[in-house]
């Protein structure tokens, strides 16, 4: 019979994750002129030159916007501490823009193993950017978690064969998908250490 499997990487999405919300998408897709609900990195491709160097311009101004007021989600810090300690690599995969990532991390002395933003690899749901940090961080996909707060993060998660946590107040059907479900990061840290003895 094997042994428990060790710990050794945790990815975290960073808005709604580690991060309390703090863009406004529809208020994004209605500047941009996008339908409500459509996902805005891919609908970007069907857009003029022009008008797609707008779109990203009005996307990076709400990033920047919602970086210089972002608030810890409660925990986070602990959470992140407590990984460390534990010798467990901390991660960032998000879709934003690598300049956003730098100045909420900036603005809470958050320091991270590797970062994945917008531009680095194919984002979420695709799960190169989960590959390329599995890859400098050295662990294997039965190594790691994922935590995130959107059906993307799961999803990324399943292509790449790693376990995964929604981070969600009520369980959704995509969240379902998920390995574990979590209403906040207290929980997040339950799981995170009773992981390594997880089949």
């Amino acid at each position: 019979m094997m042994g428990p499997v060790p710990l050794k990487l945790v990815i975290f999405d960073l808005d709604g994750t580690l991060l309390e919300p703090a863009l406004d998408f529809a208020a994004i897709r209605a500047e941009i002129g996008l339908e409500p609900g459509a996902p805005i990195l891919e609908s970007f491709p069907a857009l003029g030159e022009t008008q797609r160097r707008r779109a990203y311009r009005i996307l990076e101004r709400h990033e920047t916007a919602a970086a210089d007021r972002s608030r810890l989600m409660p925990g986070a810090k602990e959470l992140l501490d407590r990984l460390r300690q534990r010798g467990v690599k901390v991660t960032v995969l998000t879709r934003n823009s690598h300049a956003s990532v730098r100045r909420a991390c900036q603005r809470h002395g958050l320091a991270f193993d590797g970062i994945v933003a917008r531009g680095d690899q194919k984002p979420k749901p695709s799960p190169s950017g989960i590959r390329h940090l599995m890859e400098i961080c050295g662990a294997a996909p039965d190594e790691m978690v994922l935590v995130g707060d959107f059906r993307f993060d799961v999803e990324a998660a399943a292509a790449a064969g790693c376990r995964s946590i929604a981070l969600v107040a009520e369980p959704t059907d995509w969240a379902r998908r998920a390995t574990w479900i979590a209403r906040n990061l207290g929980e997040v840290r339950r799981i995170l250490e009773s992981a390594a003895s997880t089949p």
